[in-house]
């Protein structure tokens, strides 16, 4: 088993840009993590699954084909952490499968609200590889959110599992421990600064803040032009002019796919299906 060492996952988490939503639900998990002292833990491997090529694995002198079932759940991060493998270990399966003749394409399962800035390039680069091959790669995904978003606008398609699911949050946001004014309660303050293009990102969890934060907010521009440059790229067909698209604002299925967010509305299975006939390949 590969060994995990905590003390950069820790690193990450106080001095990281992060793409994600909902960041408050976090702090508390992430508090707890940063207290204990760093360790080396054995780390879980992904469970992958894979969508086989049933009818043609019997034929004479032909291996079957197959879909390889990614799953790219919870919070992202670059580095393997104690229960899970980072985007660098995915990117590194991905990479792997596009030199496999085997494996005809990829379906990224993806159940995330973001992470991470630092987990995407791998992610992104390995997706274009793949593609490099002549491999499609598709999305299933229930909540894609943030840095999630980032890494799915650069596959060929994504399908949203249930009319509930969700994509979106496209934007960034820092957050910084005051330690001059500890809150009562809990020792600590954290104080939060959106992207000037982030005003729909997190919405419900803003609070006003006071002090100076547009030099924060001007470092933070430079980040999110290159996630909505990427967004727009990978998914050309996206309504980039429509009010939260690109500002954070999270959509359920029927206006993500009306918007050019995803393309349909598929379970896991029918997304592998889709994976193997558009490589030409009959399930």
């Amino acid at each position: 088993m590969k060994k995990v060492n905590t003390f950069e996952l820790a690193r990450d988490i106080m001095q990281n840009l992060w793409f994600v939503s909902e960041p408050e639900k976090l702090m508390r998990i992430a508090r707890e993590f940063l207290s204990k002292s760093p360790i080396v833990m054995d780390a879980v491997s992904p469970e992958m699954t894979e969508f086989s090529d049933a009818d043609t694995s019997g034929a004479k002198g032909r291996k079957a084909k197959k879909v390889m079932i990614i799953p790219l759940h919870g919070t992202m991060t670059k580095y393997d952490t104690c229960v899970s493998d980072g985007t660098q270990t995915l990117a590194e399966y991905i990479e792997g499968y596009a030199e496999d003749d085997d494996v005809v394409g990829i379906v990224l399962d993806i159940d995330s609200g973001g992470g991470s800035g630092n987990a995407v390039p791998p992610m992104v680069a390995a997706i274009r590889k793949f593609q490099a091959a002549g491999k499609p790669i598709y999305v299933h995904c229930d909540v894609c959110a943030s840095a999630a978003y980032w890494v799915a606008s650069q596959c060929d398609a994504i399908y949203m599992d249930n009319k509930a699911s969700e994509v979106g949050s496209i934007g960034a946001y820092y957050m910084y421990l005051d330690n001059s004014a500890p809150n009562p309660a809990t020792g600590e303050k954290w104080v939060t600064v959106y992207a000037q293009e982030s005003e729909d990102k997190n919405y419900a969890y803003r609070h006003a803040l006071a002090g100076n934060v547009v030099p924060a907010q001007e470092e933070l521009s430079v980040h999110v032009k290159m996630f909505q440059d990427d967004v727009v790229a990978g998914r050309p067909g996206i309504q980039k002019d429509e009010k939260g698209v690109l500002s954070g604002k999270m959509f359920l299925t029927a206006d993500a796919i009306r918007l050019g967010m995803a393309d349909a509305q598929k379970s896991l299975r029918e997304t592998a299906e889709a994976v193997m006939a558009v490589a030409g390949i009959n399930s």
